[in-house]
């Protein structure tokens, strides 16, 4: 577009016989072009990206899911939401942004093409213009880079708010009945008193960025107008090529100039990865609990096409896991008749949670659960019964020794496999945001649960009489992990979902 302009101005001055109205019909066609293509090279770029992201999405949500237990011990969820959210959106960003014109792959391409454009108008002009618009963009850059740590403090405080925020909403009960409120305030307000801070340095800092930009430009013209005046004087440049020069000078900038921002913006991209593999790295996945749920999935896929995201992208991954696993593992069918009719053994367990190591909370441990028999374990506060009980559910396994179903240690057996055998009520009893039917039928694997199944359960956890009391009766939605219903009612609907299981081995974790 800029040699079509030096052209006009070419005809303007009678410098070049060609009709007005035919060059202006070219340069109309340019300008009808250039926002066709770019809509056709956004909406591209943009639907590969949202494919990309959805799977990327789809396989740290998968990952995460089967970790260890002392995985999400170590984790906050706060972190892990961060890196479904904040890290992965980031990434998001980075393309979404770099998309437009003056950014990403098309700014390269223009500086590219705009360079070979000017060594072909003027090789003598070219060299002097383009090293001092890069050199100008490369001090605009350095300055860029020195405000890396003001963007890094705004985006803590930003952090801190929405961490103070979540803390006191999810514990506001704790709050009411303490009078923590004007707490809350205090530390919420010296939160944001921290983030208008930074927020006005980073304001600063962004101003004083624009100007710079603007002053890359500046000198380029006054360069442009020295030294293309000086060679249109002396006759060695015509008018319409200083005019197009001058036009490239702008597209060179802001080309040079976006490019450096990209060059930002991977810097943010690569600290969002780097958060990614530091939280992934060094930690193994259950892999008894990953064979299970991969050969679900697989099975799934012919059902449903939204388990393709999280099944593809895991198949190659776990091609070698799952063939040791598949001639490690016993028979699934075996389960349900083993828990059915065998004792539930613990021999010589000795146990001390992950992340404190150091301290054994079983030692030698000997415990015959007796199949068809109700058994209770009773001890002071600290005695271990709830680590009992996570180690029956197999969200830890024993140090030392081992536990047995039927005489068959039960980590012959899948991660998957055993949860359908193996049914919990716990001290504090989680409900999913949905309705009081959707939690009782989340007792099940599948969808396939009938409304009679549902009530029939509740019925059996005394529940029935006030679910149907309830606004909407069995469609009523408990609230974020059931903060609608009272703790009795909660523990009741847990009680109901277990029993719809209907497993061999049922766990009440009581205080």
């Amino acid at each position: 577009m800029p040699i079509y302009s030096g052209r006009f101005f070419e005809v303007l001055i009678g410098a070049r016989p060609e009709s007005l109205w035919r060059l202006l019909s070219k340069i109309g066609v340019l300008y009808a072009l250039e926002p066709l293509l770019t809509v056709i090279f956004v909406i591209n770029m943009n639907t590969v990206w949202e494919k990309v992201m959805s799977t990327l999405r789809a396989q740290v949500f998968g990952r995460v899911l089967i970790q260890k237990v002392e995985f999400f011990d170590r984790y906050k969820v706060g972190e892990l939401t961060g890196l479904l959210t904040s890290d992965l959106g980031s990434l998001k960003n980075v393309v979404s942004e770099n998309i437009s014109r003056d950014r990403g792959f098309r700014a390269l391409s223009e500086v590219v093409g705009t360079i070979c454009i000017l060594f072909v108008l003027s090789p003598q002009l070219a060299p002097i213009l383009g090293l001092l618009v890069l050199t100008v963009s490369v001090l605009v850059a350095l300055y860029k880079r020195s405000t890396v740590p003001v963007f890094k403090s705004h985006g803590l405080a930003q952090a801190s708010i929405s961490d103070c925020v979540t803390e006191t909403f999810s514990a506001i009960r704790t709050v009411r009945s303490f009078g923590g409120e004007k707490r809350q305030m205090l530390m919420f307000g010296n939160q944001v008193l921290s983030y208008q801070s930074s927020g006005i340095k980073l304001g600063i800092f962004k101003s004083v960025n624009e100007s710079l930009t603007r002053v890359a430009v500046y000198i380029s013209l006054l360069a442009l107008y020295w030294l293309g005046g000086s060679k249109v004087k002396a006759g060695e440049l015509s008018v319409g090529t200083v005019a197009s020069f001058i036009g490239y000078t702008f597209t060179l900038t802001f080309a040079v100039q976006g490019l450096v921002n990209t060059f930002g913006d991977l810097r943010g991209t690569f600290a969002a990865i780097e958060r990614i593999n530091c939280v992934f790295s060094g930690v193994e996945i259950d892999e008894a609990l990953a064979y299970g749920l991969e050969r679900e999935l697989k099975q799934k896929e012919v059902i449903d096409e939204n388990y393709r995201l999280l099944f593809n992208g895991s198949i190659e991954k776990n091609q070698n896991l799952n063939l040791r696993y598949m001639s490690a593992l016993k028979s699934s069918s075996n389960l349900f008749s083993l828990a059915w009719s065998g004792d539930l053994c613990l021999e010589d367990v000795h146990f001390s949670y992950p992340l404190r190591s150091d301290v054994e909370i079983l030692s030698g441990l000997h415990l015959t659960l007796k199949c068809g028999t109700i058994t209770a374990l009773v001890g002071s506060s600290g005695a271990g019964k709830s680590t009992i009980v996570q180690l029956l559910a197999r969200f830890y396994e024993p140090t030392r020794g081992r536990i047995t179903v039927a005489g068959e240690d039960v980590r012959t057996f899948d991660k998957s496999e055993w949860a359908r055998i193996v049914s919990i009520v716990n001290q504090e009893p989680v409900l999913f945001s949905v309705s009081v039917g959707e939690n009782i039928a989340y007792g099940l694997p599948d969808d396939n649960v009938s409304k009679d199944d549902v009530i029939k359960a509740a019925k059996a956890a005394n529940a029935h009489d006030f679910i149907i009391s309830l606004p909407q009766g069995y469609d009523t939605l408990v609230g974020e992990r059931g903060g609608l219903l009272s703790g009795g009612q909660r523990q009741r609907i847990a009680i109901a979902r277990s029993l719809l299981k209907n497993a061999p081995i049922l766990i009440l974790d009581e205080r």
